[in-house]
C-alpha cells in the first residue's frame, strides 16, 4: 500500500472512531459520510497505483 493510501485509509478510520463515539445522529452521519469518502479516496489512489505500468 502507498504511502498516500495509508494516510486515506487511517484518516477513515479515524472519522469511523468519531462516528462511533458521537452522540447527535446529525454528528454520526456526517462522520460516516466522512470515512466512506476517505475510504473511497484511498481505493481510488490503489486502483491508480495498480493501473501503472511495471518498471
Amino acid at each position: 500500500m502507498s504511502q498516500q493510501a495509508k494516510i486515506l485509509q487511517e484518516k477513515a478510520e479515524m472519522f469511523e472512531r468519531r462516528a462511533e463515539s458521537a452522540t447527535d445522529p446529525i454528528s454520526k452521519q456526517h462522520y460516516r459520510e466522512m470515512a466512506a469518502h476517505y475510504r473511497s479516496l484511498a481505493a481510488e489512489h490503489l486502483d491508480v497505483r495498480r493501473d501503472e505500468p511495471a518498471h
